[in-house]
């Protein structure tokens, strides 16, 4: 009787034991494997674990805030990036961080202010101006955003990114010369940066230099065969060219590849017009015509 009772004691201790073996930090420990094959889910799932034994395991909140993040649970992620600066209010990166998802739920006020609060705690990180820079070019304050590439650029003169966002506020300002700079500057970086020819393009042609528009144009579609909107803008820059013939080959080829563009339909009309085919160019009015009603 005496020997049941221990082997009851030593069977309860081990299981008590085990049950207190696993750490906060082991299922962050786990977790982080299970992203590794991303598998976030369950990865969440061990973060939890960690933050139901230990509230304030801030590594566990940034990393179940990440994967929220990736299973596009955005408001979740920002709840965990919020506990997590509660518990380290100086971590410039988990600013920076919650700002990102602020962003993708375009929640634009409260990523500006997250991004100045980054830079503020860190100025030395040229992302911080690069993620602010672009919020201000999607607010439409492209004097700002220009201000935050040229500081993003101080940083890191080498990145191309910067110097062709740099130049999409130059060109909504209408700084064109400035803008074809800067798209020069990032292919100098990236010679196979596919948007950087396009946008350009687009400057080249709003400075009436068609024939660089149009080389700049076959760059792009050399690289990416199978964009519609290069083969409109090559068309629209061939149409201006009166290359009819060849604008007409590049909207039809935009149409293939997108049954529904509507633009390219109305362009090919006046092309088809411009070349005195009637019928065919009113096919295509009615064409965009069904297609613009059916949204």
């Amino acid at each position: 009787m005496v020997k049941c009772f221990h082997l009851i004691v030593i069977l309860g201790f081990t299981s008590f034991f085990t049950l207190q073996a696993q750490t906060a930090k082991d299922y962050v420990a786990s977790g982080t494997i299970k992203d590794k094959t991303k598998n976030y889910k369950a990865a969440e799932l061990e973060y939890s674990k960690a933050i139901a034994l230990d509230p304030k395991c801030t590594q566990a909140y940034i990393n179940r805030a990440m994967d929220y993040q990736c299973l596009k649970n955005y408001s979740a992620s920002i709840s965990d990036y919020t506990s997590a600066i509660k518990l380290t209010p100086t971590n410039d990166e988990l600013y920076y961080n919650r700002a990102l998802v602020e962003q993708k739920i375009e929640d634009y006020k409260a990523a500006l202010k997250d991004y100045s609060k980054a830079i503020s705690l860190n100025s030395k990180h040229a992302k911080y101006f690069g993620g602010r820079g672009e919020v201000k070019y999607i607010t439409a304050d492209y004097n700002g955003s220009i201000d935050d590439y040229d500081k993003a650029i101080a940083i890191s003169a080498s990145t191309a990114t910067f110097f062709y966002d740099k130049a999409k506020s130059e060109f909504k300002l209408q700084l064109f010369n400035e803008a074809i700079n800067d798209y020069t500057k990032a292919l100098d970086l990236d010679s196979r940066f596919v948007l950087a020819y396009i946008g350009r393009a687009e400057t080249k042609e709003k400075k009436k230099n068609l024939i660089g528009a149009l080389e700049d144009c076959n760059s792009a579609i050399a690289l990416n065969i199978n964009e519609p909107y290069f083969y409109l803008l090559r068309g629209n820059i061939r149409r201006q060219m009166q290359d009819n013939y060849n604008a007409l080959k590049d909207y039809s080829q935009a149409i293939e590849l997108d049954p529904n563009y509507i633009m390219a339909y109305n362009f090919r009309a006046a092309v088809k017009d411009r070349m005195g085919d009637s019928p065919g160019a009113i096919q295509d009015l009615n064409r965009a015509h069904e297609l613009k009603n059916k949204r």
